[in-house]
């Protein structure tokens, strides 16, 4: 069921934070299919009033992994907009990064917008997903994503589980 949810006046107002691959969206808007430029161009737009964010740190994976991954939650238990049943906002990776495989409760979906990346699911390993194709990895399954030579921006979706809890890397 999708929560109800006013569009023009968020629930929450999050303190502005920007992060590195940010640098990225640009590039991410001149290359993205035409349907998709314009939800783009709107993060450009708004990239200094919006909180970007972070599940790992330098600890966990270094200052290169990080100066090339981002999100943006916008629907989530601590997003704009309340949701405890869904989450999703969008994930931006830089032209060379992997996100390393990895697990968590919740199913995901993705729709990358722009950038073809590998994508690596459990069972099926690494294939390249050009934009506009979704991309679905159940509740609990080992899964990844990777750039070369071309950033990635991906709407993403969460349901079930533990929507706030950190990935389990593997």
């Amino acid at each position: 069921m999708l929560p109800d949810i006013d569009i023009s006046s968020p629930d929450r107002i999050l303190e502005p934070k920007t992060l590195p691959v940010l640098k990225f969206l640009p590039r991410l808007a001149s290359e993205a299919p035409l349907p998709y430029r314009g939800v783009i161009d709107r993060l450009i737009d708004a990239r200094d009033t919006l909180h970007f964010g972070q599940s790992y740190s330098e600890e966990d994976f270094g200052e290169d992994f990080l100066s090339q991954y981002g999100w943006i939650k916008l629907l989530g238990p601590d997003a704009y907009w309340h949701s405890d049943s869904l989450s999703s906002g969008f994930l931006i990776l830089g032209d060379s990064n992997t996100y390393p495989q990895h697990r968590h409760q919740a199913e995901e979906i993705y729709l990358p917008i722009s950038g073809n990346a590998q994508w690596y699911r459990e069972h099926d390993g690494w294939q390249q997903q050009p934009a506009g194709t979704l991309i679905h990895h159940p509740g609990g399954i080992e899964h990844a994503m990777r750039t070369e030579g071309e950033p990635l921006i991906a709407l993403y979706l969460w349901r079930g589980g533990n929507l706030m809890q950190k990935s389990e890397i593997c």
